[in-house]
């Protein structure tokens, strides 16, 4: 068994950093965060989550999972040692980083490219819906497209996707 440990890399969003709003889309709240280990240390968050679960679960290989907000959305310096003091750890199989498609550029998708040679990188990408309306409704600030691109991009450098929808 693998379990998935949620990890906060303290990155914001453009929807609450003021780029393109500051009250984020409506069904992401701050509450959402791991408040508890924000600006703590890549390695003692993991082993913080370890412990958490271990009365749950009997496994010694995880899934590092950065979920909280955009989490390519920031410093390429910062994300990258984030990132890499993750996937270099032993008991971490792969990551998961949770993003808008929208905050992808290049030297963002570079930096994934390079990880996935170390482990498997999963981008978990947050459509929440393919109806226009819908998604100006709820504040996403981009349209499918984007979305459309995000997946092709990530596709050829051979990154695994992961769509959030809504329902």
């Amino acid at each position: 068994k693998v379990y998935k440990l949620s990890l906060d890399g303290g990155f914001t969003c453009p929807n609450r950093d003021g780029t393109l709003d500051t009250r984020g889309c409506i069904f992401c709240h701050n509450g959402s965060s791991h408040f508890a280990e924000m600006g703590k240390d890549i390695n003692e968050q993991i082993e913080n989550a370890k412990n958490r679960v271990k009365s749950k679960i009997k496994t010694e290989k995880f899934i590092a999972y950065f979920q909280s907000y955009t989490n390519t959305y920031g410093d390429i310096e910062k994300l990258e040692k984030i990132f890499t003091t993750a996937i270099n750890r032993d008991d971490v199989v792969a990551i998961s980083i949770g993003t808008r498609p929208d905050c992808l550029p290049q030297d963002v998708l570079d930096m994934l490219q390079r990880l996935n040679k170390i482990k498997p990188v999963w981008i978990e990408l947050g459509l929440q819906t393919s109806n226009e309306k819908s998604a100006e409704y709820i504040r996403r600030f981009y349209d499918n497209s984007v979305y459309e691109k995000a997946v092709k991009d990530l596709k050829s450098i051979n990154i695994n996707v992961i769509t959030h929808i809504i329902i």
